[in-house]
């Protein structure tokens, strides 16, 4: 086999493997699921320090390794489903369901960037910019936040929008240039991850995007109440209108990637590229469509966690 057939079949593979993972089955789910807990189980467990001083006399008394390994994984993953699912310890209903509405609430932004970075992969690109794309996609939507004076209703929607133009502008960048010059997207994502980094660290100093009075750490400003995410069910949960948005954005990805004309060229190209450039598909504009797109859902991602607060953020926007 040649040096070239070599290299050629390298990134086909590569390819089809991120593809296999991004349109993963219900019941590869739920494995993956399985294995997860598995996996943890055994790290639990041989982390343990009775399970440790159980297992030094394990072949005179087999029993008490066993006892403490099940004792110590049970009782973390009951911690795990009491502090994240409901708390039946809990006195009142608000307290019992409290851990699940903060978990979904947690669980916003995670969905849209991964909704994002699957969205790229199905079509042949490997994005692992989101950490640049959310951090353009908060501080878009943090600026028009607290500069623009807006209307309640109208601040909100134009603050989402600045951040959804923040977040597609950093990873389009990345797809021009793989279109363009054929510069290899890990590549350029993960230089511009500590191009953001630096860029929203020097921003969050200067009156642009710092409130000078409050000092010399690198902070946003707090958003204004006319641009906060408002709050599902009122002051009793913390929970806003991040989800909706990210289980909207989860219904657009599917339409945009099964139903439109436009996802049927990125799984064209995800599939195989030189066969979709044979059929006439512009494969160098779907590499810049699909990264666009990638943006906007990562960028979505980032105005979850911009404007659901009320209060400042830093870089690591925690």
């Amino acid at each position: 086999m040649s040096t070239e057939s070599i290299e050629s079949e390298a990134p086909s593979r590569m390819r089809e493997l991120l593809r296999d993972i991004a349109s993963g089955s219900v019941l590869r789910t739920l494995l993956a699921i399985l294995v997860s807990f598995l996996v943890g189980s055994l790290l639990i467990i041989f982390t343990n320090e009775q399970v440790q001083n159980a297992s030094s006399y394990f072949f005179s008394r087999p029993t008490d390794t066993f006892s403490a390994a099940w004792n110590a994984a049970s009782e973390a993953y009951a911690a795990l489903f009491r502090g994240s699912v409901i708390n039946f310890g809990a006195t009142n209903f608000v307290d019992a369901i409290y851990p699940l509405t903060e978990t979904l609430r947690f669980s916003g932004p995670l969905i849209l960037a991964g909704l994002g970075i699957a969205l790229s992969f199905r079509s042949g690109l490997f994005n692992i910019g989101g950490q640049g794309q959310l951090l353009m996609g908060a501080i878009f939507a943090a600026w028009a936040s607290f500069q623009l004076d807006l209307p309640p209703v109208i601040h909100l929607v134009v603050a989402i929008i600045f951040g959804l133009v923040g977040g597609a502008l950093w990873s389009g960048i990345a797809g021009l240039l793989k279109a363009k010059s054929g510069a290899h997207e890990v590549i350029v994502t993960i230089m511009m991850n500590y191009i953001a980094v630096s860029l929203v660290t020097w921003l969050m100093r200067t009156p642009v995007l710092h409130d000078m009075t409050s000092g010399e750490n690198p902070t946003t400003r707090a958003p204004a109440i006319n641009a906060q995410l408002p709050k599902i069910f009122g002051d009793s949960f913390q929970i806003h209108l991040g989800f909706v948005l990210a289980l909207l954005g989860a219904v657009v990805y599917w339409w945009l990637l099964e139903r439109s004309s436009i996802g049927f060229r990125f799984r064209a190209v995800g599939l195989n590229p030189a066969a979709a450039r044979t059929s006439g598909i512009d494969v160098g504009r779907v590499y810049i469509l699909a990264m666009v797109c990638s943006g906007l859902f990562v960028g979505l991602a980032g105005v979850n966690q911009a404007l659901g607060r009320t209060g400042s953020f830093t870089p690591s926007i925690d």
